[in-house]
C-alpha cells in the first residue's frame, strides 16, 4: 500500500533554484566567450563550475522532493526518496507512534526547505532517527525499531497505522534486511566505492584549487616569466606569462584521461583504476610545484 506525503512547495523551490543557476550558467558561458583577458576568464570559469554544480544538486533534490513516498506491505516499510529506497523489515518494527506524543526533535542535520526535511536527528526517549518528512512533528509518525527510528509524514497517518496493524499477523512473503537500495546509476559499483570518491574528489579539488590560484594571481604577474631552469636552478628559458596557462590545461587533460581510463577498467582491474586515479593526484601536485616555482 502506497502512502503519499503531505504536499509542499519544496520540489518547485529546488526546480526554481536549478532554473536560476542554469540561466546564470548560460550567461557565464557567453561571457567567457567574449573575454580577451585570461584572468577574467579564469574567474568566470570558476563561477561557472560552481553554478553548474548547484544546478545539478538542485535538480537532484527536486527529484527527491517529488518522488518521496512510503510503501507498506507484509515485508516491511519502504521509504522511497530520489533514486534510493530505505527498507525497514516488518519484524524489526516495534511500534508506530504519533509525532504528537514526541517531546521534540534535536540535533537535526540535513536539508530543510519549505517543510521538506531529509536528514538525521535525535528524539528524546527513542535515540537516533532518520527523517524523511514533508510536515511538522505533530503531523508525522515515528516508526520505532530496535536500532534506528524513522520519522515519516504520510498524508493519511490513521490509514497508515491501521495498515500496519492489519499486516502484523500476516507474516512476510520475502525476507528484507535493513538497508538502503539505490537505483541506477547510484547503484553502480564505481559510485558506491568510497575509495573511488576519495581519489577522484582529491584530484578534482587540487586541480580546482590550482585553477583558482592562477585566476587570482595572473593579472599581477610580470609579462615575462622563467618557465624552465637548469641543473643549477637558474632560469634558462623566459616566455610570456600566457605560457603558464598550459599547466592547468595539461592538468585538465591528464585528469580527464585518467578518470575515463580508470572508469573503463574498474570492473576488470580495480587496483589498476586506483593507480590511475592516484597518479592523477600526483600529477596535480607536480603542477602545483611547477606553478609555485615559476610564480614565486
Amino acid at each position: 500500500m502506497t502512502f503519499q506525503p503531505y504536499p509542499t512547495r519544496s520540489g518547485f523551490v529546488f526546480l526554481g533554484a536549478a532554473f536560476l543557476f542554469a540561466t546564470g550558467s548560460i550567461f557565464l558561458i557567453r561571457l567567457v566567450a567574449q573575454q580577451s583577458d585570461w584572468t577574467r576568464s579564469f574567474q568566470i570559469i570558476i563561477f561557472l563550475l560552481v553554478a553548474l554544480s548547484i544546478t545539478a544538486v538542485s535538480l537532484y533534490w527536486a527529484m527527491i522532493a517529488f518522488r518521496l513516498h512510503y510503501e507498506l506491505n507484509r515485508n516491511g516499510l519502504a521509504i522511497q526518496w530520489g533514486l534510493a529506497q530505505q527498507r525497514v523489515p516488518f519484524e524489526s518494527i516495534k511500534t508506530v507512534i504519533s509525532g504528537q506524543e514526541i517531546e521534540g526533535l534535536s540535533r537535526f542535520k540535513g536539508v530543510k526547505v519549505a517543510g521538506f526535511q531529509v536528514g538525521r536527528g535525535e528524539v528524546s526517549g527513542y535515540g537516533p532517527v532518520k527523517i524523511r518528512t514533508t510536515a511538522g512533528l505533530s503531523h508525522s509518525l515515528l516508526v520505532v525499531t530496535s536500532d534506528q527510528s524513522y520519522l515519516i509524514s504520510p498524508r493519511q497517518p490513521d490509514d497508515f497505522f491501521k495498515a500496519w496493524q492489519v499486516r502484523q499477523p500476516l507474516g512476510p512473503t520475502q525476507r528484507w534486511s535493513t538497508d538502503t537500495y539505490r537505483s541506477w546509476p547510484l547503484n553502480s559499483p564505481i559510485l558506491t566505492d568510497p575509495l573511488t570518491w576519495w581519489l577522484l574528489g582529491t584530484a578534482v579539488l587540487i586541480y580546482l584549487a590550482l585553477f583558482g590560484y592562477l585566476s587570482v594571481i595572473f593579472a599581477d604577474l610580470p609579462s615575462a616569466l622563467p618557465i624552465h631552469f637548469n641543473a643549477l636552478g637558474q632560469a634558462d628559458r623566459i616566455a610570456d606569462k600566457s605560457a603558464l596557462l598550459t599547466l592547468p590545461a595539461a592538468g585538465a587533460i591528464v585528469l580527464g584521461i585518467n578518470v575515463v581510463l580508470g572508469g573503463a577498467i574498474y570492473g576488470r582491474e580495480k587496483i589498476a583504476a586506483y593507480l590511475l586515479w592516484g597518479s592523477a593526484i600526483i600529477m596535480q601536485l607536480f603542477l602545483w610545484i611547477a606553478v609555485l616555482t615559476i610564480t614565486t
